[in-house]
């Protein structure tokens, strides 16, 4: 059976209806144009303007908020730039008046720790090198053989402080191991209680010392070397005791900031 396409005629009308008002509405814009010449368009206009002005507030809203967020990042990066300056500032003050006072203090003690006889018996030297830019313990100073430095020359602080022995000698510097290395080890004696003990080298400027618990020790107590002229090492920070065990650790550690020494003094053989 042979099958007839029909067009549908709802659509095709529905079709020629639009088009026909477009067509009308077109017609009328232009005959309002003709007839009245002055015809402008500001009603569509103000037609667009009142469809298109919640967005537009909305967006002046926001741009605004924006603004005003942009502003308030913008003056705390200004504010937080600025506080950073000031710390750093305040950081170099600090280190000069630590450096200013340790050079003032090295220079006084340098004074009183010696006579004019006494001076005889030392060679000053001066750090050109410490740790972390040496191994820890160890010091670098800018006096050698052509100095008259010797290996195993005792080396101190400001002419009272124990810091180490010279262990390599070159033309023109020479290297100091401290007493505080690991394992080092140092005849010594509490200040109060006159009691001997070891000092052991820890690293990094600590030491420590076991003594039995029946000991009285004090934190504050100096430590000092044992000889003719005792010479301090340390002063007690810390005491360990365990139930546990019949003996005590004294915690100490060198009383001179080796940053900020710049002189040290050497024992002439």
């Amino acid at each position: 059976m042979k099958m007839i396409f029909r067009p549908n005629i709802n659509i095709n009308y529905q079709k020629k209806k639009r088009k026909f008002f477009l067509s009308g509405v077109l017609f009328a814009l232009v005959l309002i144009i003709l007839i009245f010449p002055t015809f402008s368009f500001r009603f569509i206009e103000q037609s667009a303007f009142y469809v298109l002005n919640p967005f537009l507030k909305m967006k002046a809203a926001i741009s605004g908020w924006w603004h005003n967020v942009e502003a308030v990042f913008s003056e705390k990066k200004a504010l937080q730039e600025e506080n950073n300056y000031l710390k750093e500032k305040i950081i170099q003050l600090e280190t000069k008046i630590a450096l200013d006072e340790a050079k003032n203090k090295e220079g006084e003690m340098g004074k009183i720790a010696f006579s004019a006889e006494e001076k005889n018996k030392f060679l000053t030297a001066h750090i050109i090198s410490r740790p972390p830019y040496t191994p820890y313990d160890m010091l670098i100073i800018d006096s050698g053989a052509e100095d008259g430095v010797k290996e195993g020359m005792q080396v101190s602080a400001f002419g009272n402080v124990l810091l180490g022995y010279i262990t390599d000698v070159f033309s023109d510097t020479s290297k100091i191991k401290l007493i505080s290395s690991f394992g080092e080890e140092t005849n010594v004696f509490l200040e109060i209680s006159l009691t001997p003990a070891i000092a052991i080298g820890r690293g990094g400027e600590n030491f420590e010392i076991t003594l039995p618990r029946s000991i009285n020790v004090n934190i504050g107590e100096k430590v000092l070397t044992l000889g003719k002229q005792p010479m301090l090492i340390g002063v007690v920070e810390r005491i360990e005791k365990q139930e546990t065990t019949p003996f005590q650790k004294i915690i100490f550690r060198l009383p001179v900031n080796l940053q900020y020494l710049n002189q040290v003094f050497l024992l002439k053989k």
